[in-house]
């Protein structure tokens, strides 16, 4: 029996893995949404018509902004891209590069060995496959979108129902089971609402530096090193960076130092500090365990793995937590002596 059990519960992974990513989104939204959605169903007597407002209100909140920044950060890659050709075919940076004395040498012997004109077809080639590729991915993206609104949908309007038949299997006494679910709900909440809140202050941040140095479009950066530091393993440096690198073969290297400066110290800090003190606070959480959590997650599922492994770090501390307290409570009754 426990031989096919287990058969049995590894089979059932192995259907369930194509969709964990969709299902934890899914799980995350409802955690996070489920607040807007108990006051619309208290107005809307449906279960059916409030779960498909709530989730077509959610939907809007996070596709709309995705689909407006996408294109504009496409249009402002393949603008650099041009720039900076124009610039290297016109001669003007390595006049400009020439005159450096520290950078002038350098820049000469890096012309001699490399030819930067096939640097730069490659890297046209580059962007070109880039641009296929996410083509090719919108079709997985918009499948994964679609199941995570499928699945987000039963989750708000059956929630009480599945949260009872889950109950019902684990073998948990029913205030140890709601000590598990409030684990979960906790650590979800708090990972999601901690990752919004360091991403808009990276994105302040990052747009404020953008805005004192009158480059171009500060606050559209913003918002995009906001979104891309709810990526793990991305984020602001993605936009920074280049930047810091284009002020300085523009020669203006004080404007270069201070970029790289305050995205290094100002900006980074705020992800690898900021987010774990302040999950950290929430979850009653050391900071090591939890960034050990963060970062794993994200290696064994991906992106959602920076609230995943957070979750499984929690339930397992909560289950060992069982455990000591069901030991505790046989200790008095193996210790005592006889009559």
């Amino acid at each position: 029996m426990l031989a096919l059990t287990a058969g049995a519960l590894v089979l059932c992974f192995l259907i369930a893995r194509p969709f964990v990513g969709a299902l934890a989104w899914a799980m995350a939204l409802a955690v996070v949404g489920w607040p807007m959605h108990r006051r619309i169903a208290a107005r809307i007597a449906s279960p059916t018509a409030a779960a498909a407002l709530s989730v077509s209100v959610m939907a809007v909140v996070i596709i709309v902004p995705t689909v407006l920044i996408i294109p504009g950060v496409l249009d402002e890659a393949l603008g650099g891209y041009r720039s900076i050709r124009s610039r290297l075919e016109s001669g003007a940076w390595n006049e400009a590069l020439a005159r450096h004395p520290w950078i002038g040498p350098a820049w000469e012997n890096l012309r001699q060995r490399l030819d930067l004109g096939d640097v730069l077809q490659q890297a046209g080639t580059l962007l070109t496959s880039l641009g296929s590729l996410a083509v090719r991915l919108s079709f997985i993206g918009v499948v994964e979108l679609a199941l995570t609104v499928f699945f987000l949908f039963h989750f708000l309007r059956d929630r009480d129902t599945l949260l009872a038949g889950l109950r019902a299997l684990l073998p948990l006494a029913p205030a140890e089971a709601a000590r598990v679910f409030e684990t979960v709900h906790d650590t979800v909440f708090a990972t999601v609402y901690g990752k919004v809140l360091v991403a808009v202050v990276q994105g302040v941040l990052g747009g404020m530096m953008f805005w004192w140095l009158e480059l171009p479009a500060a606050w559209f950066w913003a918002i995009v090193m906001g979104v891309l530091s709810i990526i793990p393993l991305l984020g602001p440096p993605l936009v920074w960076v280049p930047a810091a690198m284009l002020l300085m073969l523009e020669g203006h290297w004080g404007q270069a130092v201070l970029m790289l400066a305050w995205g290094t110290a100002v900006v980074g800090l705020a992800d690898n500090v900021l987010y774990p003190i302040v999950v950290g606070r929430y979850l009653h959480m050391h900071t090591v365990p939890l960034l050990v959590a963060l970062i794993g997650g994200v290696v064994v599922f991906g992106a959602v793995g920076f609230f995943l492994g957070p979750v499984v770090l929690a339930v397992t501390l909560g289950l060992l937590q069982v455990w000591r307290e069901r030991a505790e409570r046989k200790a008095p009754a193996l210790t005592s002596s006889p009559p």
